[in-house]
């Protein structure tokens, strides 16, 4: 079967069963296990995470009967008249009035974080949970959510959407949460091609091997900022076209990190480029420099409609197949780190997080809820540290501290490592290497066999 984007499985997540039983309807996910009875009961059991009774919606009487429309491997649309619900494989249900409506779900768990941004809303405990996003953003109500039941409702206009997220979409890779990630280019004299020495003391320690936007030519002078950004040239992030600044040099990086048995990552960012086919152009790279996957940095900015910067993960994720993803998303697509898109964030591997501040939070909070994507979206959340450990704006290049290495071990979130810039603080840097590796080696231990 020829596929189109919309219907391909990515990651194995797809429609696992769908059963119809006297106007009775039961979808099968990864992660959730969605029905809708003949008198209009929606509910919908999270299987990820915990397996329990999650939301449930009673549809007017006047929809029904509903009717299965479309079944690919990827989505089942369920009919009725007047509102159509799509079941995507990623665990998410897409409600579309056909004429005005307003739905009223009741969870059954109390949500631990519980945050909002224009209507969106992002509720989750340590087992999963869910979110809702409207397109365009419409206010949403909510009443209890400091009691194991509540209630939202949400006010959809015709042609209106409205996102329901399960959380998490699929299954944790505990693996992938051990090999850590050596982030270069960025910083020190060594510029954006670290020595060898470099890469041999990081490969003591790290599986992925990781260049910044350095590593490629300037953009051309017709390069254009994306909206709100102001960089002076050289600006390699918005070429149009990745080729190495020093050939030589980028497949010296290259070979002797693969050499040493990690993973070579170079920078590519749909956001910032300015190719005019970037998916021909992540094919090109992928294929023409023999690289082990992409580092994003952004891919949707900040916007309402999240759907294209969706449909590009997705095929972003077609394209790398099993090559890694390493995905930069502070702050999109809402503008803040609060609210974020679990099931977006499931197509890649690693997602960095923290670049953009804390908003508010304290540090565990954060730490758990925004960077982890533990029994969230289960890509393994890095923390960009130097941007979220202090309290005051800006930057702080400092090695990450015996209390924030403890923080981020017990919230789930891998710590990058930086050995350009740390280098600075040699004792600093040998400190973290002891503290950081030898705390991920014992939670290895620990938690064994578990997923």
């Amino acid at each position: 079967m020829d596929l189109s984007m919309d219907d391909q499985v990515l990651m194995g997540l797809g429609i696992e069963s769908v059963r119809i039983q006297e106007e009775n309807f039961e979808i099968l996910t990864p992660g959730a296990c969605v029905t809708l009875q003949a008198d209009g009961v929606l509910n919908v059991q999270q299987r990820i995470g915990a397996e329990r009774k999650l939301l449930s919606c009673r549809f007017p009487a006047h929809l029904g009967p509903w009717r299965l429309a479309r079944h690919t491997p990827f989505r089942c649309v369920l009919e009725g008249n007047g509102l159509s619900l799509t079941i995507q494989g990623d665990s998410v249900l897409i409600f579309k009035p056909h004429r005005h409506q307003r739905l009223t779900f009741e969870g059954y768990f109390k949500p631990h974080y519980a945050q909002e941004t224009r209507g969106n809303r992002l509720l989750l405990d340590p087992s999963g949970g869910c979110g809702f996003f409207g397109i365009p953003p419409r206010i949403t109500e909510v009443e209890n959510l400091d009691q194991e039941c509540w209630n939202l409702s949400a006010h959809l206009a015709r042609f209106d959407e409205l996102w329901v997220s399960v959380c998490p979409p699929r299954p944790r890779d505990r693996e992938k949460y051990y090999q850590s990630i050596a982030h270069e280019g960025s910083g020190g004299d060594e510029g954006p091609y670290p020595s060898n020495e470099r890469i041999r003391g990081t490969a003591k320690h790290c599986r992925i091997f990781t260049v910044h936007s350095g590593w490629t030519i300037d953009a051309p002078q017709w390069a254009e900022n994306p909206p709100g950004a102001h960089y002076t040239h050289p600006m390699p992030d918005l070429t149009d076209r990745s080729v190495p600044a020093d050939p030589v040099e980028f497949a010296r990086v290259r070979d002797e990190a693969r050499r040493l048995g990690m993973k070579f990552i170079p920078y590519l960012s749909p956001y910032y480029s300015n190719s005019p086919d970037i998916f021909a152009e992540m094919e090109r790279v992928l294929k023409e420099y023999e690289v082990d996957g992409l580092y994003f940095d952004g891919w949707c900015g900040k916007r309402d409609d999240f759907r294209p910067g969706y449909y590009l993960m997705r095929r972003a994720r077609a394209i790398l197949g099993d090559r890694i993803l390493y995905l930069h998303s502070s702050s999109e697509p809402f503008g803040n780190g609060l609210v974020t898109l679990p099931f977006v964030f499931a197509y890649a591997d690693y997602v960095l997080s923290g670049e953009s501040s804390r908003f508010g939070l304290e540090l565990d909070e954060f730490l758990r809820y925004a960077v982890s994507g533990y029994q969230i979206s289960n890509a393994a959340g890095v923390w960009c540290h130097y941007g979220s450990w202090s309290d005051e704006p800006g930057y702080h290049f400092d090695v990450p501290s015996t209390e924030h290495i403890e923080m981020a071990l017990r919230n789930h979130v891998q710590l990058w490592r930086q050995a350009q810039i740390w280098s600075k603080s040699p004792e600093e840097l040998a400190r973290f290497d002891r503290e950081y590796y030898d705390g991920l080696d014992q939670l290895r231990a620990e938690v064994g066999g578990e997923g």
